[in-house]
């Protein structure tokens, strides 16, 4: 498994991972928006591994919302 098909396989399993979560656990907003952000970095993650947080946040909102504010929107989780 190496290059363009390796990639579309891990693409593939991520999706039905993703698919798996959202038809068994929730539909709520602020997960669904936690897993699209968590699918973005590992996405980033395998094309660049030293990609961090800042850099996912400006290029998945570009530039519309800090790391601050992002990192916000789960601060009350437990």
């Amino acid at each position: 498994m190496t290059g363009h098909y390796a990639s579309l396989e891990i693409a593939l399993a991520l999706d039905n991972a993703r698919a798996l979560i959202e038809e068994e656990l929730t539909s709520s907003e602020n997960y669904m928006d936690l897993m699209d952000l968590f699918t973005a970095a590992f996405e980033k993650a395998l094309r660049n591994p030293e990609v961090d947080f800042g850099e996912l946040v400006e290029i998945e909102y570009g530039g519309t919302h800090t790391v601050a504010e992002v990192k916000s929107w789960w601060d009350n989780w437990s």
